[in-house]
């Protein structure tokens, strides 16, 4: 599930603005150190906050109620820490009916239909892509977002954690 959105969010945004790297900052003493950028924890809570307002702008915007997400926090099976996780509604409504089947199968009432799940969910992935595509080619404010996005995210893997890249 977190594989449509980071492919949806691959699909719109350019890539991060090129930073020159040829001029150096100013020259500091010897025994300093200059850290541009921000703490890695506050690229985070950008991460998330600037996350809440994408899906809050795009589930107001789209045109179809199954592609609405929700971000709820989770802590996986064997862990107490909680882990964001960001579903559109179609996947959640499938993952209950997974788990439904489950417990079907195991008290022997089968169940089954995984495989055609599983390309349903495929299908509604692309048409989710789709949706995010247009309608954050409609609002400027939905693109410029993603973008943002898109480069925090960026920077937060690389280990880099800049907070004025690609900012004007």
């Amino acid at each position: 599930m977190k594989a449509f959105y980071l492919l949806a969010l691959a699909a719109l945004a350019a890539p991060a603005v090129a930073q020159d790297t040829s001029s150096s900052p100013a020259t500091a003493a010897p025994d300093e150190v200059v850290v541009p950028g921000r703490k890695p924890e506050q690229v985070r809570v950008e991460i998330e906050r600037l996350e809440n307002a994408v899906y809050e702008r795009f589930n107001a915007l789209n045109s179809n109620d199954d592609f609405d997400i929700h971000c709820f926090e989770q802590a996986p099976t064997g862990s107490n820490i909680p882990e964001r996780k960001c579903w559109p509604n179609f996947a959640l409504r499938s993952d209950q009916r997974a788990a439904g089947a489950s417990l079907n199968r195991m008290h022997g009432l089968g169940g089954g239909g995984s495989q055609k799940e599983r390309m349903g969910l495929e299908q509604k992935g692309k048409e989710l892509t789709a949706e995010i595509q247009r309608v954050a080619r409609e609002d400027e404010q939905l693109m410029r977002d993603l973008t943002r996005l898109a480069e925090l995210k960026e920077s937060q893997q690389a280990g880099n954690p800049r907070a004025d890249a690609g900012r004007p």
